[in-house]
């Protein structure tokens, strides 16, 4: 089964340190065969030192260019497991798209309705909410019947009605206050792009009131403030080594960090992507070991989910099938014993 490759930094360290031994050596080689020759000793043992010397030299620069030669192919492996470890990453972001839009595709319009009911009528009512802020009483008051009758939500028309009612009676002051609760009350959910949308309608009807001009930078400000929270839990995760937070918290992130920011915290990401994935292998290989079928089978599909391209996710997808089988005959044993038993057999 494939393992990341190892870092290579430490090749290069071990060949010059190898070569400066095998330089000294061959030193020391020339010198005891030069000092012979010089005070009269046997020619013959003089130059087998000298030669002894050049062919030591020799095989250590022999020895340190294939050791070279292997710290470049070990670099060029270790960069290309971290190429795809990137590459998995975003095929599995780009399959779980793929697997949504499938599936949405695949509902019945009743489905859909059930589905996307929820989302509807959260519209519905900012589309209320921004009527209101308006002043446009007729549209407000025809939506408000579309809750009441399209969605049945008697009590929630119920509710905007009685807002319409002190909209229509409240002061400029007063509509300004409660347009800018609205927009503090979607910045405390992260939901940017709707606060966004807000602050542009705001701004527009009305131009010159000084809460409202603030309303851009205070969005700005409010995301940079969860961004900073979110770095440093996830700092705190990755130093307390917890895998599965940090690999959830950089899901999260994706939509705070502009690229540049993003790749402050790109070795990081490698290393909790690795980690993630050996962490998942472990598993995998322990419910193999302990026969625990169903476990296995989780782990292998997840394995293969989130990173689908690694040579570990081809192998399990070749056991998966083996692994579904024996989970069948271990599921079934049972009451094949049980069978036997009251059968006498």
């Amino acid at each position: 089964m494939s393992t990341p490759p190892t870092d290579a930094s430490r090749t290069k360290t071990v060949a010059t340190t190898l070569l400066i031994v095998n330089v000294f050596g061959s030193l020391l080689a020339w010198g005891y065969g030069i000092y012979g020759l010089s005070m009269g000793g046997s020619a013959v043992v003089g130059v087998g030192y000298l030669v002894v010397g050049i062919l030591t030299l020799v095989f250590g620069l022999l020895l340190y260019s294939q050791l070279m030669i292997l710290q470049k192919f070990l670099g060029y492996s270790y960069r290309a497991y971290e190429a795809l470890l990137a590459n998995a990453e975003l095929q599995r972001r780009t399959e779980e798209h793929m697997r949504l839009i499938a599936e949405n595709s695949n509902l019945s319009e009743w489905a859909k309705r059930v589905v996307y009911r929820e989302k509807d009528f959260e519209f519905l009512r900012d589309t209320i909410h921004g009527a209101l802020v308006r002043q446009d009483w007729e549209a407000a008051e025809h939506l408000i019947s579309d809750v009441d009758t399209e969605f049945g939500y008697h009590d929630e028309a119920a509710k905007l009605r009685q807002q319409l009612d002190e909209a229509r009676k409240a002061t400029i002051d007063e509509r300004v206050a409660t347009a800018v609760a609205r927009f503090d009350k979607l910045c405390k959910e992260h939901k940017w792009a709707q606060a966004r949308k807000e602050c542009e309608r705001l701004t527009l009807l009305y131009p010159d009131e000084p809460r409202i001009a603030r309303l851009s930078e205070e969005i700005e400000q409010e995301r940079q403030d969860v961004k900073q929270e979110l770095l440093k839990e996830y700092e705190k995760c990755v130093g307390g080594e917890d895998i599965d937070r940090a690999h959830r918290l950089l899901f999260e992130l994706d939509q705070y960090l502009m690229p540049q920011e993003a790749a402050t915290i790109k070795e990081s990401a490698r290393t909790v992507f690795r980690a993630r994935l050996e962490q998942i292998k472990t598993r995998f290989s322990i419910a193999v070991s302990y026969k625990q079928w169903h476990n296995a089978i989780a782990a292998g599909e997840q394995l293969v989910r989130e990173f689908p391209n690694s040579g570990y996710a081809q192998e399990i997808n070749k056991l998966l099938p083996t692994l579904r089988e024996r989970a069948r005959k271990q599921k079934d044993l049972p009451s094949q014993t049980a069978h036997a038993a009251l059968t006498g057999s």
